[in-house]
């Protein structure tokens, strides 16, 4: 868990560092929704691949895909904004990881990687949609 931790603390630490101005609670949303964002990707990512590799099928409509993605986006963001936002489990995070971090030399590569840890689903969904069509 605590590697997703220290990706979480990046994403938030950058947002409020980003615009000092517009307040704390302005960057913990997001953050929360940023991270939301990614766990929903995976989630989608994992049900692609197994609806085109396992059951060699996909979904009979657009709209109905649009509807199941959708609905895994709004329940990602309401498990996490109660985690996070309400259960102030964020302000933990912060409170664990910020006096380290002052010290740490590589801020810029650990921003850059958690970057790159949320993106990670969406190239993957990307990549498949290229190497492997829907009509194959």
């Amino acid at each position: 868990m605590k590697p997703l931790e220290y990706v979480y603390f990046n994403i938030y630490n950058h947002c409020y560092q980003r615009d000092i101005r517009s307040g704390e609670y302005f960057a913990r949303f997001q953050a929360m929704y940023l991270f939301s964002l990614s766990v929903a990707g995976w989630v989608l990512f994992m049900q692609a691949v197994y609806l085109r590799f396992i059951k060699h099928s996909w979904f009979a409509s657009k709209p109905g895909a649009m509807i199941f993605a959708t609905t895994i986006y709004l329940l990602t963001a309401f498990v996490f904004h109660r985690i996070f936002i309400v259960n102030q489990h964020d302000q933990r995070i912060y409170d664990k990881f910020y006096g380290s971090y002052d010290r740490n030399p590589n801020k810029k590569r650990d921003l850059l990687v958690s970057f790159f840890l949320i993106s990670i689903p969406y190239i993957l969904l990307l990549g498949m949609a290229i190497f492997f069509p829907k009509g194959q």
